[in-house]
């Protein structure tokens, strides 16, 4: 049952069989389950740079990232990666491999990043996005990345493991 505020009035219970201690709404029921948020992204590679976008939006307004968002509805990791790169950059990216997956527990997000490369020849910021360009890795503005987990991500395809996918855990971000 969706969320509406026409009714909901919390109160704590356990209610399932795990019995674990949930809200839930005294009138109609509505359990708020607060399941993670998941994200999706890419780092796309064309001649050994990495395309970043800075940001149009907030969180982190004018900082930079790679092409990453919310997964929508119905969507694989997969497909929300080539669709953000789309959006962001009006590109067209082929996925190579799963680089990192992220859990982000202060923001209650699972994040999937993965290595792409640019298919198309050219590319232009989109709505979200105040500029996008190709930065050799020690050309990366580092100190004017949007997030933790941004630096962390380029800083691995800087140096790639052998054992992929990268689990990590941001408890800080």
């Amino acid at each position: 049952m969706p969320q509406s505020n026409c009714c909901h009035k919390f109160d704590y219970k356990k209610v399932d069989l795990e019995q674990k201690r949930r809200k839930i709404c005294k009138k109609c029921g509505y359990i708020d389950y607060k399941n993670p948020k998941i994200v999706t992204g890419s780092l796309v590679i064309k001649n050994k740079k990495v395309l970043l976008c800075k940001r149009a939006i907030s969180p982190s307004y004018g900082k930079w990232t790679f092409p990453s968002g919310y997964l929508d509805k119905g969507e694989t990791p997969e497909e929300g990666a080539v669709r953000e790169a789309r959006e962001e950059v009006n590109i067209k990216i082929k996925l190579l491999k799963l680089l990192i997956i992220f859990t982000v527990r202060k923001k209650n997000l699972i994040q999937f990043v993965f290595l792409a490369k640019h298919i198309n020849k050219t590319f232009k910021p989109g709505i979200e996005t105040l500029e996008a360009k190709y930065f050799e890795f020690k050309d990366i503005p580092w100190k004017s990345l949007a997030f933790p987990s941004v630096t962390y991500a380029l800083k691995k395809m800087g140096k790639l493991p052998k054992n992929l996918p990268i689990f990590h855990i941001f408890n800080k971000d």
